[in-house]
This record gives structure tokens, C-alpha cells and sequence, in this order.
């Protein structure tokens, strides 16, 4: 990842458009254990999962502008906004870095992995029963989220019962960094029609996500106790049982969104909420991070706390056919449940998927499966009821009801976009590659010169045109560079299997050509197995070793090639070099 001194003078943002109680039946007896991939990440299991008292080391930074004075050349320069203020009494978010070094054997704990679960797995299987197997499914995964965290309000470094983990380094990004409070990460902006106003719900999504010891074994091989990470050169395969949970808060109140009412919310330190950005200096294209410091400060009090609208789930398993995943979503239902004692199980499931229903060869996504609320689909789940209490609040615009769902009704939260699904994004992700570049988690947010550089997904052409048409969203579209509707979708509507490198090429042409670039040549993405929040730490390491001033920068070469420091080609990670750069650079 070579680049020249001239190139990095000013830094640039690069957008990474990355429950009731239900008890779970007596189990029907064992399935038997999956077969771990040999990609990097599989590993025999090792017995017991004991507590770890101390994951919580201070090895990389709890949150942007942690005042660790080893972590102190990352903010130089900055306004400070996003300390604890003196006198503050509140919590202060630690990161859970201390990760496994052997895989943890976590069959015991996780009840979803019985074998009566095998049939929401089968196509033949009626639709009326995969329903109940879903919600069963999804909520013991969410009961064994919360297990040790509700009493501790998810201070994990306090959970006695089972370590959970933290991504590392979404900490050197201004606009998106952790804040100091919970760990909360700046996601993106959602607009809601709903009708408690004529005007649109300009609105911003705080998210954390938390990783148990199978994942964090994985994340522990790439993010190494020294406070490095080594770059992955083949494809990421977590482990059967991984498990991520991630709680999603939005910065409206109840009363502009009253599914929120009732519900878990937040005193966190946050950016304006309509979206704060930077505007650059004049002759200048993109602001500085010292800039965006300056022009979007962190508030503990202006704006008001975050509410959880939306928390979502991952699991990898095996049974998943084509994906070896099972994605989830809860959503806000605190006036239905506004009886419910625990606060954080005022939610009802979405939906449950485990693909992404792929259009047959020639077809489109945004009509197949044809009327998917009375037929059901192959592959996912939807709780219609959980739809309609979400669309309760719909304003003028349809498509930008809370219960939108993606693409042809496919899951997707209120935080998420409509053309897509969860895993349609998700199997994007991948590490970045020398120009830091990453494959666009959703067609549409790719430009290239200020325009379109990919034809959208989810698109219902015009009816005399088969070249133009309207998405999801209700934006106008046209195809690009030949590339037709239905070519397009059968790439972010494909089931992307585990540990395998997202696809670009479509009828012998590849719509990204010039991605990725990789120090070894190599043409195909790397597959960091459907996570995208390791595809930007991966990022946000990528530009903090670009611009780090190093105590040899006068003596050290203008850029050193990645491929100079691989001792073996068939080693699986990269230690990236520091790179000599000018030091504005970081700032």
C-alpha cells in the first residue's frame, strides 16, 4: 500500500457505506458439529469458555481523541470535543480488546445451534413453520446476547457471565469515531416521513457492536496485542458459533417518532444529528481532520439522548445454504410493549435471513419473489405484524416509512437502505486494497467524477426503456457502462458463500475494473467474511499508518512496497510499514 508523499498532504474521509420473552423449547437432540473451512479463522475448538476478569487492555483506542497519551499523535492539532469533561460522573466506554487466542467451544451456550433448527433451513418446509422457528431462533440468540450485559447496561469489561469483544480502531475517523460514553459510532443519516409532521425526519444512526469469544478468536488474529493489526492476504472464515450483536440508536425523540416511546435510550457525546459535515476551505476539496474537528464538535448536552431504534444480529451457521449466515433484526416496540419490565426487551423481531433470494439468471430483484408478504420467501423471514407496527407511523412518503424493509421487501431495518437487504451489504466486505479502496456496499453509492459510476440495484425499468427506471428509494436511474438492471442485481443479489471474495464481474465484464489493487497482484477482493466493521477498522488503520509521523521520517524511504515485507507468499497476513508522509497530513 505504497504511496507517494505528495498524495497524502490533506487527508480525506472515505465513505464506508458500511424482544417478549419467547422461551425456547426442550431441544430434539444434537446436529452434527460443522466442518470448520481451512481459510484463515478456522481452528479446532478449544473446551470451556471461562472469564476472562481483564479484556478491557487499552491496546488500541477506546474512542476518538482518548486522551491515553500513547494514543496522543492521532488527535494532534484537533479541537477536543470527545473527553469526559471534568466534574463527569457518567460512564466511560473501554474497549474490549484483550481477544482469545484459542477458539472457545461455545456449542453448550448457543441453543439455536439444535438440530430442530435444521428444517427453517429447508426450502420444503411450510411457511407457517419456518415463522415459529425463526422467532424462536432469533430470540435465543438475543437472550444469549443479553445474557451478563442488561444488568452492566453493556459495559462488557463488567460482564461476569461470557467476555464479549469490540471492533478495534473505529476510532481515527472525526465525523464517525467512537464517542467517549458507550462506544457509539457515527453511522448513517435516515430520513423518515412519518406523521407526526408534514416535514421529513432528518436523522442520524449511533451504533456498537459486540463480538463473542468465537468471533473474537478471529479478530484476535488479525488485531494483535502489540497494537498492529496484520493485513489478511486470504480470504476471513469465522468460526461456527461467531455471533456479533449490535444495538442501533437514533437521535430523534419520541415525540417526532413514538416507537421510540419507552424504549432504551442513551445520554451520549454526538455530532449535530441531521448529519454534521465539514464544508471545505475555499479552493480546497475536502476538509482536514483538524477542520472537521473544528466545524463538527461532539456535545454531551445539546442535543439530546439516543434511543435504540433497531438492534441486529449475525451468526454464522453452517446450515445456511449458500451463505453460512443468518442475519437478524429487532426494531423499537416500546408502545406495544410499554408493559414489559425489562426495557431492552421492548422489541419485536423483523425478520430473520439467511440469503438473499437471487433473481433467476435475466430477472430483477425488485419483483422476485413475486408478492413475497402472501408466498413467503426461500430464505428469509419477515414478521408482517412488525412491519405494520412500524408503518403505524408513515407519513406522506412510503418509502421512507420505519418499516420500509429492502428491496422487494427483503430484510432490511429502518436504519437501512431500500434498494438492499442486510446481507446483500454485508457480503461486500472486504479488506482494503493499496488506493484504499472497498467494494460500494450498495450500487448506488458509487460516483466516479461526481456521477454514477455503477447502474443502480433494485430497479423497476420504465416500461418503453429498459435502460432507465425508478429504485426502491424513488430516485430516477439509468443504466451505466452497458451494464443492464438485471446484470447488477445478479451481483448484490447473489448468496455470496462464507470466506469467498464478493463478485464483480457480470457476463465477462468486470464493473469495477480498476479495483482491487492489491500489493501481490492478486485481482480478486479478499472476503472478510460478510463483516464490514472489520473492513473499516481495516480502513481507519489504512489512513492513521499514512499519515502517523515516525521517529525516523527524515532517513525513512517516500514509500515502501507492501510486497518488500512478505517473508513467504503463502503467509496469510501482511504487517502493514508505516508510511513517511508529511505530518499535516494526520491532522
Amino acid at each position: 500500500m505504497s504511496r507517494s508523499r505528495s498524495a497524502f498532504t490533506r487527508f480525506v474521509i472515505v465513505a464506508v457505506s458500511v424482544p417478549a420473552l419467547v422461551l425456547l423449547p426442550g431441544c430434539g437432540g444434537e446436529s452434527e458439529p460443522a466442518e470448520e473451512s481451512a481459510a484463515l479463522g478456522a481452528a479446532a475448538p478449544a473446551a470451556g469458555t471461562a472469564v476472562d476478569p481483564n479484556t478491557c487492555r487499552s491496546i488500541y483506542p477506546s474512542y476518538w481523541q482518548d486522551p491515553n497519551p500513547k494514543f496522543a499523535e492521532q488527535w494532534v492539532g484537533q479541537q477536543v470535543s470527545n473527553v469526559p469533561p471534568e466534574g463527569y460522573t457518567g460512564p466511560v466506554f473501554r474497549l474490549s480488546d484483550g481477544y482469545p487466542t484459542s477458539l472457545p467451544d461455545e456449542r453448550a451456550d448457543q441453543p439455536w445451534r439444535d438440530a430442530r433448527f435444521d428444517a427453517m433451513f429447508d426450502p420444503s418446509t411450510d411457511q407457517a413453520t419456518k415463522t415459529q422457528l425463526a422467532n424462536d431462533y432469533i430470540w435465543a440468540v438475543m437472550r444469549y446476547s443479553q445474557e451478563g450485559n442488561l444488568e452492566n447496561d453493556w459495559d462488557v469489561c463488567e460482564n461476569t457471565q461470557r467476555n464479549w469483544y469490540h471492533m478495534p480502531f473505529q476510532t481515527y475517523d472525526v465525523l464517525s469515531g467512537r464517542e467517549f460514553t458507550h462506544g457509539l459510532t457515527r453511522e448513517a443519516p435516515v430520513k423518515f416521513s412519518v406523521n407526526t409532521t408534514s416535514d421529513l425526519l432528518d436523522t442520524t444512526m449511533w451504533a456498537v457492536g459486540y463480538f463473542n469469544p468465537t468471533a473474537a478468536y478471529t479478530l484476535g488474529q488479525i488485531w494483535e496485542a502489540d497494537g498492529t493489526p496484520e493485513f489478511p492476504t486470504e480470504n476471513i472464515d469465522f468460526a461456527e458459533g461467531a455471533v456479533v450483536a449490535k444495538p442501533l440508536f437514533n437521535t430523534s425523540s419520541p415525540a417526532q417518532l413514538p416507537v421510540l416511546s419507552n424504549m432504551p435510550a442513551w445520554k451520549a457525546n454526538i455530532s449535530e444529528p441531521s448529519f454534521c459535515a465539514c464544508k471545505p476551505a475555499a479552493g480546497e476539496s475536502s476538509c482536514s481532520m483538524v477542520e472537521q474537528s473544528q466545524q463538527c464538535p461532539r456535545s454531551l448536552d445539546a442535543y439530546g439522548p439516543v434511543s435504540l431504534l433497531q438492534f441486529d444480529i449475525a451468526v454464522k451457521d453452517s446450515r445456511a445454504p449458500g451463505t453460512a449466515w443468518v442475519f437478524g433484526t429487532f426494531v423499537a416496540d416500546g408502545v406495544r410493549k410499554a408493559g414489559e419490565p425489562e426495557p431492552w426487551n421492548r422489541i419485536a423481531p423483523l425478520g430473520l435471513m439467511w440469503g438473499v433470494e437471487p433473481p433467476p439468471a435475466g430477472q430483477l430483484a425488485y419483483d422476485h419473489p413475486a408478492d413475497p408478504r402472501t408466498n413467503g420467501f426461500e430464505d428469509m423471514v419477515i414478521f408482517w405484524d412488525t412491519v405494520d407496527m412500524l408503518n403505524e407511523y408513515g407519513g406522506g412518503q412510503k418509502e421512507l416509512w420505519p418499516g420500509h424493509l429492502g428491496c422487494n421487501q427483503r430484510l432490511d431495518g429502518p436504519a437501512d437502505n431500500q434498494n438492499s437487504a442486510c446481507m446483500s451489504c454485508h457480503m461486500t466486505a472486504s479488506v482494503v486494497d493499496e488506493n484504499l479502496n472497498t467494494p460500494p456496499i450498495v450500487a448506488q453509492f458509487y460516483f466516479e467524477g461526481g456521477k454514477p459510476g455503477l447502474t443502480a440495484q433494485c430497479v423497476e425499468p420504465d416500461a418503453g426503456n429498459p435502460n432507465q427506471g425508478v429504485d426502491a428509494g424513488g430516485a430516477k436511474r439509468s443504466t451505466v457502462n452497458g451494464v443492464s438492471f438485471a446484470d447488477i442485481d445478479s451481483l448484490y443479489f447473489f448468496n455470496t458463500a462464507a470466506a469467498t471474495p464478493f463478485n464483480t464481474t457480470v457476463g465477462g465484464t468486470d464493473v469495477l475494473p480498476t479495483m482491487p489493487v492489491y500489493a501481490s497482484g492478486r485481482k480478486e477482493w479478499i472476503s472478510l467474511d460478510y463483516s464490514l466493521q472489520l473492513s473499516i477498522s481495516l480502513l481507519q488503520w489504512s489512513q492513521w499508518d499514512q499519515h502517523a509521523p515516525q521517529p525516523d521520517d527524515d532517513a525513512a524511504p517516500e514509500s515502501v512496497q507492501l510486497t518488500e515485507l512478505t517473508p513467504a507468499a503463502d503467509r496469510d497476513h501482511v504487517k502493514l510499514p508505516r508510511r513517511n508522509v508529511d505530518l499535516d497530513a494526520r491532522r
